[in-house]
């Protein structure tokens, strides 16, 4: 019996060391290296400015969505989107990627709020308001898209994790109201002094004073867009913002890729293999009214005949593609448009001159310059930016033979703001919907969905319906959708 107990006495001591040992090594034993728990603030920021830019900038979302609802495109085939026929599983992928990023590379707006839980805990690292500040403005400009794509949409309770699984929509004025307080904010909480990204920002390489201009133009775009339906906020914001805004091309907040799979532009990897798009009617016609000089940096003389031939718009996808233009770089897939290095555009010093001139025009203290003067210096600085030679020359004489039209300032800012947005699709189509400068046309075949108009907004995602019905029924209830949810104004598209 003493040996009996010996024996379990001796077990039970060799099975508590060893508890004791695994336990001592599990955490080691069962963590991935090669999958970090917290991932480092520069890592969540490239990945998030490169998966945004990807997003907004692809064959997909801007090909066969915003590049074709602004008509600076047309369809060599399969003309359906250009007819107003999305496809849903793209609505649902892109809604995704904009907020939780792609399952394998990350990026999103998920990303963007890890940053600033990562500075906000002082898990990793010191604590760096400038990160927190910089996350907080791609968030904006984030959000913006996100809301002038589908209007109201998972704001306020968004991006909660566990915590809120089904968040709320909020409404798009709401929205509105939060990206003006939170840019505000950011603006404030910028510092100069004090340490930024060391690493990991594409746009700026964490340079704080051209992330505070970023910040100042991004407010400047909110305010106007909201300039209609609530007027006095919008010129207080503006206000605030302009004296700290981009003031030449070298601002320009751009996303440079590398030029090589898998970091070159989306487009170029696209074209390598399809050639889906050519350069619609509706914007060469407008170009050759006008003698515009950027036409051989936005297209390609047609193969057979020459000449800058545009696609009509909405057709049925049987014209001849060498009888038109293509985008530049089309023939060799190592220039223009299709470069491989071809940077995406998150906004440019030309858009902050014609938002500029918008203000004067609704007489709001700007400071000195005429609408006029302001206008110019949009399309000069557009024809830099492109690369036209002698631009500033180039631009005096177009502006001469085209001149302002202080009358009718909403469709001369309009259509030059349009021109100079070229490759910025859904900023094209959000700026239509709010200027109605005309110059887009209907589908030439007809639309396929909606009430046969050109469309002011995108469905919702179908997995919003199966997976947040009660708020996904709520918001489109609110906002009183049909079926196609089409054609339906969001809050601030009044005119």
């Amino acid at each position: 019996m003493k040996f009996l107990n010996q024996i379990k006495f001796l077990a039970l001591t060799v099975a508590i060391l060893l508890a004791s040992s695994c336990t001592k090594d599990f955490e080691n034993i069962n963590t991935n290296p090669n999958e970090p728990v917290a991932v480092p603030a520069n890592y969540l920021l490239s990945g998030a400015q490169k998966q945004l830019m990807d997003t907004s900038w692809d064959e997909w979302f801007n090909g066969r969505f915003g590049m074709l609802y602004s008509q600076y495109w047309s369809q060599n085939a399969y003309t359906d989107e250009s007819r107003y026929q999305p496809r849903p599983n793209i609505t649902d992928s892109y809604w995704t990627l904009y907020y939780s990023g792609s399952n394998a590379n990350g990026g999103g707006l998920a990303d963007l709020q890890e940053i600033i839980k990562i500075n906000t805990e002082n898990n990793i690292g010191a604590v760096s308001e400038n990160q927190i500040a910089i996350a907080r403005i791609m968030k904006a400009w984030t959000f913006q898209n996100v809301t002038d794509i589908w209007g109201d949409i998972p704001y306020s309770e968004a991006l909660q994790g566990e915590s809120i699984r089904s968040p709320k929509f909020d409404k798009q004025s709401d929205v509105y109201a939060g990206l003006v307080s939170e840019l505000t904010a950011a603006i404030a909480q910028l510092d100069a002094s004090a340490a930024s990204f060391a690493s990991g920002d594409v746009i700026y390489n964490g340079d704080v004073g051209q992330w505070k201009k970023f910040a100042s133009s991004l407010l400047m775009r909110v305010s106007m867009r909201m300039s209609d339906v609530s007027p006095a906020a919008a010129k207080t914001a503006f206000e605030s913002a302009y004296s700290g805004a981009f003031e030449t091309n070298g601002d320009n907040a751009m996303f440079y890729y590398g030029g090589a799979a898998p970091d070159n532009n989306p487009l170029n990897e696209d074209h390598k293999t399809r050639s889906d798009f050519a350069v619609s009617q509706t914007l060469l016609d407008m170009m050759n009214s006008l003698n515009d000089p950027r036409r051989p940096f936005y297209a390609e003389e047609a193969a057979v005949g020459g000449g800058y031939v545009g696609l009509e718009y909405g057709g049925d996808g049987l014209a001849d593609p060498t009888t038109v233009s293509q985008p530049s770089g089309a023939a060799s897939n190592a220039s223009g448009i299709y470069a491989p290095d071809a940077p995406g555009m998150y906004m440019t010093y030309a858009e902050v001159c014609f938002l500029m001139a918008e203000a004067v025009e609704r007489g709001w203290s700007v400071g000195g310059g005429t609408a006029a003067d302001w206008w110019a210096r949009g399309i000069e600085a557009s024809f830099d930016q492109w690369g036209v030679a002698n631009a500033v020359t180039e631009a005096a004489a177009y502006v001469s033979a085209n001149p302002y039209d202080g009358t009718q300032w909403k469709k001369s800012i309009g259509v030059q703001k349009w021109l100079a947005m070229y490759m910025q699709g859904l900023q094209g189509w959000f700026e239509y919907r709010r200027l109605d400068f005309g110059v887009l046309v209907l589908p030439v075949e007809g639309a396929l969905q909606g009430d046969g108009s050109i469309p002011v907004r995108r469905p919702y995602p179908n997995r919003e319906s199966d997976l947040n019905q009660t708020n996904y029924q709520a918001a489109v209830s609110s906002q009183g959708l049909d079926a196609f949810q089409l054609n339906q104004k969001v809050w601030w598209d009044v005119n």
